[in-house]
């Protein structure tokens, strides 16, 4: 087997790494690669086995594109579909334009071409985790708006949606046929569930609460 050195990431990673590889050689060479960097990793030679639930999310995933019996991107797809917030190396031995377009519209992180190179693999694996973190991060923020949103009321919602569309509080009166005081009342009740304190910080919620994955 190859000996190589490489430096552990400067960085903590929860999860393991799964790698999906049917030739034993190649997958040997892959989780070697991996452990050396300091993380967790399993290595897997069929979908089954690679796709099966574990504890918690994998960290990343690393894929080979042509398996036997099986297409790597099809994998890819019920990757995603099982671990969403998870990112997703491709490798490949015979990778074409076409091959990389694909995989990079499916949300691949990259695609590195046979035999990977150990500190290839390294700084891919650093990008994608982090790249990973980032998209946890902004889901996270995503749900947490969404759900103080959902603590308004009917009116109060209502309220919202015209301070993000920056109409003042007397307009908001004379388009909900309210009396100023009774607009200003809505607006701190709904400020007070948001946990915000202006205008500009409801529009904030309002916009993460709306974005797609």
């Amino acid at each position: 087997m190859e000996s190589f050195a490489l430096e552990p990431l400067p960085m903590q990673v929860t999860g393991e790494i799964r790698i999906l590889d049917d030739d034993e050689h190649v997958l040997r060479c892959l989780t070697q690669i991996v452990r050396l960097l300091g993380l967790e990793v399993a290595g897997h030679q069929s979908p089954e086995a690679f796709l099966k639930p574990g504890p918690e999310p994998p960290a990343c995933v690393v894929v080979d594109w042509q398996l036997k019996g099986a297409d790597g991107l099809e994998v890819i797809t019920r990757c995603q579909q099982q671990w969403p917030q998870t990112p997703v190396i491709l490798i490949s031995g015979k990778a074409t334009v076409s091959v990389a377009v694909t995989a990079m519209r499916q949300g691949v992180s990259c695609v590195l071409e046979k035999p990977v190179k150990p500190a290839d693999l390294r700084r891919e694996l650093a990008a994608a985790i982090e790249r990973g973190r980032e998209r946890a991060d902004a889901i996270g923020q995503r749900q947490d708006a969404q759900h103080r949103i959902a603590q308004l009321t009917e009116l109060e919602l209502t309220v919202l949606k015209l301070l993000v569309e920056g109409t003042p509080n007397k307009n908001i009166a004379t388009q909900m046929h309210l009396a100023m005081r009774t607009v200003e009342k809505y607006r701190r009740a709904l400020f007070d569930k948001l946990g915000i304190d202006s205008a500009a910080e409801a529009a904030r919620v309002w916009t993460l609460a709306s974005l797609d994955d």
